[in-house]
């Protein structure tokens, strides 16, 4: 008798919210400044899916009346939201995953607009071929690399992390304890230019940055767009340079 081998539901949970302190409603923004019809959330959701590995893409943001605003957006765009704990994004993640029976949870955050979907399926990929817990990549720009998680093994972290640290951001336990889990590296190399940018938006100057790249390139522009148009405009690479990530 022949089994059918049920395929893996592979989903992205989007870490939003409004409280930025030093952009206050960042992830609202337009992007590009001239498209009020765009967001960097919308920038974020809408290139996430675009990756073929994905059958879903939920927003995952706080019960907090603050974020209201966020959930009513995106839920009127037509994007799927799960609401929970502010402070306990890890118990946040968990629930969501579980709520849409994720097997494997891309973990996106909102203020991350230039994520490639190329490299999301290289990611999703390599974790399924390595039968990982958790798979990071490294070597991108900065606010483009990516962690992949087994949903077990984040239900198993939630369970067990005590640390604020490690139910604030969600994926610390896992990195913390490879005896526990099976943890892969998938170690990317693009051009040092390219590699040097910050491609995230927690100042003023990195909003700037991205809406000239996203004014000048189109919605769906991919990273490997880049290199091309710093060897034009290398002063691109000077925008935001002096930005410190906290």
């Amino acid at each position: 008798m022949d089994h059918q081998v049920t395929p893996l539901r592979v989903g992205a949970l989007v870490q939003a919210r409004l409280g930025s302190t030093r952009l206050p409603g960042k992830v609202l923004l337009p992007l590009p400044l001239h498209q009020p019809d765009s967001s960097v959330l919308g920038r974020v959701l809408s290139r996430a899916a675009r990756a073929s590995t994905l059958q879903t893409v939920i927003v995952a943001t706080s019960t907090l009346p603050q974020d209201d605003a966020l959930a009513q957006a995106a839920a009127a765009l037509g994007w799927s939201v799960f609401r929970g704990d502010e402070q306990d994004v890890l118990r946040r993640f968990a629930e969501a995953a579980a709520a849409h029976r994720l097997d494997v949870v891309v973990r996106l955050t909102a203020d991350n607009p230039a994520i490639d979907p190329h490299y999301i399926d290289a990611a999703v990929r390599a974790h399924l071929a390595a039968g990982a817990d958790y798979t990071l990549t490294t070597g991108l720009p900065l606010g483009t690399n990516l962690e992949v998680v087994a949903a077990p093994a984040l239900a198993r972290a939630h369970a067990e992390a005590t640390a604020p640290d490690e139910r604030e951001h969600v994926t610390p336990y896992l990195r913390r304890h490879p005896e526990r889990f099976r943890l892969e590296t998938l170690a990317l190399t693009v051009p040092p230019a390219l590699a040097a940018l910050r491609l995230t938006v927690d100042y003023p100057s990195d909003y700037a940055l991205l809406s000239l790249l996203f004014g000048t390139l189109g919605p769906d522009w991919s990273l490997a767009e880049l290199p091309a148009l710093l060897a034009r405009c290398p002063w691109l690479a000077d925008v935001n340079a002096g930005n410190v990530q906290r």
